[in-house]
């Protein structure tokens, strides 16, 4: 039994004619039915009936119309994986982000990331950036984006900038450093900062702070949404509190270290061959950075 047997099947139940099957398929009438004999015979059934000036399905023919739908999409997928696997396009991707960027952005890109790969399994998960590297190391996923620690780089993953990203020391516009007119780095110890955890071997780790009195929070937007509640001030990314400068909801400190760029990047290991999907789900993330930059 073919798959060319079982489309020719299906396409004649539908149209009700083998001459019909026959046309859509650009297939002579001679080679359709043929065909669909060979099938009966190997199945040991009739599987169609004329009636009339149609050809309709006999009661075993009707039942298995299903399950021949079924194997022609089964059938369909294994072509469309064999032909990505040889144009590089993988089966899967893991992929790990941190929360820098806007999520209207990721969701933007992981639907136009789904239809363009249709036949690709993708699983994205969200961690802290101090966490990215680490996992790409140890081939928990296959492409980290994030902001990049300062001054560290692991042996065996490989950097490439897509672009920065401004950070900004903020605060609630009532909060006590809001109203100073210089802010010193004594106020800023002086006062709660909101910053980043991470886990380090096992450990829960506290990324860099300033003031001796934190509040450690997972991801950026947990950053933002404590400033917002007044409960501290914190360095978060520009894109994630524009509309809330905007509206002076919150006020950039006045420190001289207030505002400073950090780069954003794509990380694999240096021992995976880059692919297709990462290539182009790179240069997506590289365009809207340069368009937010302009």
């Amino acid at each position: 039994m073919k798959t060319s047997q079982i489309e020719m099947l299906l396409y004649t139940v539908e149209l009700g004619s083998i001459a019909e099957a026959a046309r859509k398929l650009q297939k002579s009438r001679t080679t359709v039915s043929a065909a669909l004999s060979t099938l009966e015979d190997e199945l040991g059934v009739t599987l169609l009936v004329r009636t009339g000036n149609r050809i309709t399905p006999t009661e075993i023919g009707e039942s298995i119309v299903n399950d021949c739908q079924r194997m022609m999409v089964i059938s369909n997928d294994i072509v469309s994986k064999c032909l990505q696997y040889n144009e590089g396009i993988a089966s899967t991707i893991r992929v790990v982000r941190d929360d820098s960027l806007p999520e209207p952005i990721w969701r933007d890109i992981l639907t136009r990331m789904s239809r363009k790969f249709p036949n690709t399994s993708i699983s994205i998960y969200v961690a802290p950036s101090p966490e990215l590297e680490e996992m790409v190391e140890q081939n928990v996923v296959d492409v980290a984006y994030g902001i990049l620690p300062i001054n560290s780089q692991l042996l065996h993953v490989q950097q490439n900038e897509l672009g920065q990203i401004r950070m900004m020391s903020v605060a609630h516009k009532e909060h006590p450093l809001s109203q100073l007119r210089k802010v010193s780095p004594t106020d800023l110890e002086s006062h709660t900062e909101i910053i980043l955890n991470y886990i380090d071997d096992d450990e829960l780790m506290v990324f860099e702070p300033t003031s001796s009195k934190y509040i450690a929070l997972t991801f950026y937007e947990h950053l933002r949404d404590a400033v917002l509640d007044k409960t501290g001030w914190s360095s978060v990314p520009a894109l994630l509190i524009n509309e809330h400068l905007r509206d002076g909801t919150l006020k950039v400190l006045k420190h001289n270290r207030a505002m400073n760029w950090q780069s954003f990047a794509e990380m694999t290991k240096t021992t995976m061959p880059r692919g297709v999907i990462i290539d182009w789900l790179s240069e997506q993330v590289e365009d809207y950075l340069l368009e937010v930059s302009e």
